[in-house]
C-alpha cells in the first residue's frame, strides 16, 4: 500500500464498535479497504483501539514509510486516541547463510523501527523465517547462530527489545526458543497459525505468557487462515475467548478485507458478551 489519499473515495462503513470495549487492546491491519495507509486508518480509527501497520514487503522503492506518512499518522493517532502496531516485513531471511542477506535483513528492519520510532508502536512482530526451500538445508544450531547474530545488528541498542515480538509461524516454535530468550524478545501468539498446523492453543498460552504481548487472531477452516472470526468452530472460539480473558495486551484481527473484518468484529463482540453475561 501507499500513502496516497484518496479523499473522495466511498468506503462502507463497520458496523460494530469495538473501541474501548475490551480488556485488551483490539487492532486490525491497515489493509481493509483497497487504499492507502491514511485512508485506512482514517476509517477504521472509530472502531478499533489500535492499527496494525503492514510493512510486508522490503525489495520496492515504497517499503519503507516516507516522513510524510509518519507525520500524517501520527496526527491521526493523536486526533482518533489510537494507537499503533507494526508488522516488520516478512520477506526477509534473518537466518540465511549468505551474510550479505542477513545484512540486508537487518538494515532494512533497522530502518522501519527507526522511521516508525515517532508513532511509538507497542510491537514490531519479526517472522524469523526458515532459510528458503531451494538451500541446502542447515543444522537448526547454525540457523540459530545467524539468528542471534542478525538480531544484534537488527534491533537498535536504545529501543526495549521486548518490543520485538517473534511471531508462531509454520515450524515447531521450540527452534526459537533459545533465540527468544537469549535475545530477550517477546512473542506474538498468531492463533490462526497454531490451529491451522495443529497446535493446541491453551498449553502454548501457559507456556509463553509471561512473553506474548500480541495475539493476531482470525478464523481457521482445516489448513486454511485468516478468514473471518465466525468461521471457527465454537469449540475452538470458547477455547479463545478463555484465553483473552486472562491476556491484557494486544489482540489484531488479522483479516484484509472489509467482509472479513466486519464479520469478526461482530462474532467477537457476541460471543464475548455471551460469556459475560450468560
Amino acid at each position: 500500500m501507499s500513502d496516497q489519499e484518496h479523499p473522495g473515495q466511498p468506503f462502507p462503513t463497520l458496523d460494530t464498535v469495538c473501541k474501548n470495549r475490551f480488556p485488551f487492546t483490539l487492532a486490525c491491519p491497515s489493509f481493509v479497504y483497497p487504499a492507502g495507509y491514511v485512508d485506512n486508518v482514517r476509517h477504521l480509527a472509530p472502531f478499533v483501539d489500535q492499527i496494525q501497520l503492514l510493512f510486508f514487503e522490503s525489495r520496492t522503492p515504497e517499503s519503507l514509510p516516507s516522513p510524510k506518512l509518519i507525520r500524517k499518522l501520527a496526527d491521526l493517532a493523536a486526533s482518533e486516541k489510537l494507537t499503533y502496531n507494526v508488522h516488520l516485513p516478512s520477506d526477509i531471511y534473518p537466518g540465511h547463510p549468505d551474510p550479505a542477506e542477513r545484512r540486508r535483513a537487518a538494515d532494512v528492519v533497522s530502518r522501519i523501527i527507526a522511521c516508525c520510532e515517532p508513532l511509538t508502536p507497542s510491537t514490531f512482530t519479526l517472522h524469523l523465517n526458515r532459510n528458503p526451500p531451494d538451500l541446502p538445508a542447515m543444522p537448526a544450531a547454525r540457523w540459530q547462530e545467524y539468528l542471534v547474530d542478525t538480531l544484534l545488528r537488527m534491533i537498535p541498542s536504545k529501543i526495549n527489545r521486548r518490543t520485538i515480538s517473534v511471531e508462531t509461524l509454520d515450524y515447531p516454535f521450540e527452534l526459537v526458543a533459545s533465540v527468544i530468550a537469549e535475545s530477550n524478545l517477546s512473542v506474538c501468539m498468531d492463533m490462526g497459525h497454531l490451529m491451522a498446523h495443529g497446535i493446541e492453543l491453551s498449553p502454548f498460552f501457559d507456556h509463553w505468557k509471561d512473553r506474548i504481548t500480541i495475539v493476531h487472531l482470525h478464523g481457521v477452516d482445516g489448513a486454511t487462515d485468516h478468514l473471518p472470526l465466525d468461521r471457527l468452530s465454537g469449540h475452538r472460539m470458547k477455547t479463545v475467548l478463555k484465553i483473552l480473558r486472562a491476556f491484557s495486551g494486544v489482540v489484531s484481527l488479522e483479516v484484509y478485507a472489509y467482509p472479513a473484518l466486519n464479520a469478526s468484529l461482530a462474532h467477537l463482540c457476541r460471543e464475548w458478551e455471551k460469556g459475560v453475561f450468560s
